[in-house]
């Protein structure tokens, strides 16, 4: 399952709660308006998240992806960073990114500086707790900027 994959299954659980909260008949009108507004929000970022996991489920798994994938299925894969996967922990069976590979994609790709990216990694993907099997990201001595 990828970090989108357990993105949009913890979307699918938040929407449901939602609609529940924004139909309860003991909630005021401002609070049913309140959880409205959250639901069109959440349902909102399904819609992102749905097309953007079938982009890249076009794209075919790297070799890596689904040797990381035969040795823990549960394994969560960030998406996007295939060029930066340089292997697995052998104690968590977790993917292994290259941090400064990561931040490259990003500014190969997103047309982002390097400040940016590394903003971007810290904040939307590194501190973006999923559940278990989480990747890591290392920085290997010989790549430090």
């Amino acid at each position: 399952m990828t970090v989108i994959e357990k993105e949009i299954h913890l979307l699918e659980l938040e929407i449901a709660k939602l609609r529940v909260e924004s139909k309860s008949g003991h909630n005021d009108g401002w609070l049913s308006q309140h959880y409205v507004k959250e639901l069109n929000k959440a349902n909102k970022k399904y819609l992102e998240q749905t097309k953007r996991l079938e982009s890249l489920k076009e794209k075919r798994k790297t070799n890596r992806e689904e040797q990381i994938g035969q040795i823990n299925e549960e394994a969560l894969l960030a998406d996007g960073f295939s060029d930066a996967l340089v292997g697995w922990d052998n104690s968590s069976m977790c993917a292994v990114y290259d941090y400064e590979k990561c931040c490259d994609v990003l500014m190969e790709r997103d047309g982002m500086d390097y400040e940016d990216a590394h903003e971007y990694m810290q904040f939307n993907v590194i501190n973006a707790v999923i559940g278990d099997y989480m990747p890591s990201f290392i920085s290997l001595f010989d790549n430090q900027k």
